[in-house]
């Protein structure tokens, strides 16, 4: 998996992560839906996970990367006047809704590794 395919599939998936909320309760962000942030959490830690399994760090922070311009990129285009107003805020908070991606996928790293070294020794 190249850089440019984790940059283009992370922003893929950001964005996706926004598009769930309003088909799955009545709010644009996922800050305000309980199961759109849930559903979009976990489709960018699956990915972080996997990124991470297969990967590298360096490759876990690209996709982190390109998740974070697809959230911002996404409710800047598609969020209405509200959503370009509060654009510059949204460039901090939505550092939030990367943590748990991030962490996933640099723990399948740190897990990846160890379990290479214990069956190599084993």
């Amino acid at each position: 998996m190249k850089q440019t395919i984790l940059i283009i599939t992370g922003i893929f998936l950001g964005a996706l992560s926004w598009i769930v909320c309003p088909l799955v309760s009545e709010r644009f962000e996922p800050f305000d839906t309980g199961i759109g942030l849930f559903i979009g959490q976990s489709i960018m830690l699956l990915f972080t996970v996997y990124v991470g399994w297969v990967r590298n760090i360096k490759s876990v922070l690209v996709a982190i990367v390109g998740i974070y311009i697809g959230q911002n990129a996404y409710a800047y285009l598609f969020g209405g006047s509200e959503a370009v107003a509060w654009a510059g805020l949204l460039l901090f908070t939505s550092i939030f809704l990367c943590v748990i991606p991030l962490v996933g996928g640099i723990a399948a790293r740190g897990i990846h590794v160890v379990w290479s070294r214990h069956a190599a020794n084993g």
